[in-house]
């Protein structure tokens, strides 16, 4: 089966290859989208690296998680019918 596939695509015909030029206000428009994106993208892995940062350093200075007593749907003064 991988020979007639690569018959395939070496008898099919080329094709040339045509480059649209994007207007000057569309090009610095997309520059600017993808700069945007980056910073973005940039921004969400400092915290995430800052986050990682803080939770281990609580985790060397063995800080204990906060706990907190538990709800509960029945709380001792409902019993008093």
């Amino acid at each position: 089966m991988a020979d007639n596939e690569s018959t395939a695509i070496a008898s099919a015909p080329a094709r040339g290859v045509e480059v649209e030029q994007l207007p000057r206000g569309d090009f610095f428009r997309q520059v600017a989208k993808g700069i945007g994106i980056s910073s973005g993208l940039l921004l969400l892995w400092v915290m995430e690296t800052g986050r990682n940062g803080f939770f281990w350093l609580l985790d060397r200075l063995h800080v204990p998680a906060h706990r907190r007593a538990h709800g509960s749907a029945f709380p001792p003064d409902a019993h008093h019918r």
